[in-house]
């Protein structure tokens, strides 16, 4: 699947993944609410260490291997 394919899956709440990654990995979306110090939409990732914000890189969003995950 191509990248904006998954991106927007993961826009209404879903996970998108690399085949080359660790099963537990995705990246997400967040949303802020009222209560966020972030005030704008961004991704992060997730994997078996935590949360971190996701800073993609041009080989990943060229990629046509993305998986969609819950």
């Amino acid at each position: 699947m191509q990248f904006e394919d998954a991106l927007k899956e993961v826009k209404v709440g879903k996970g998108m993944r690399l085949p080359q990654w660790s099963p537990e990995t995705a990246v997400r979306c967040q949303r802020p609410d009222a209560h966020s110090k972030m005030t704008a939409p961004y991704l992060y990732i997730t994997n078996r260490f935590g949360s971190i914000p996701w800073h993609e890189t041009f080989p990943e969003m060229f990629d046509c291997r993305w998986e969609v995950t819950e």
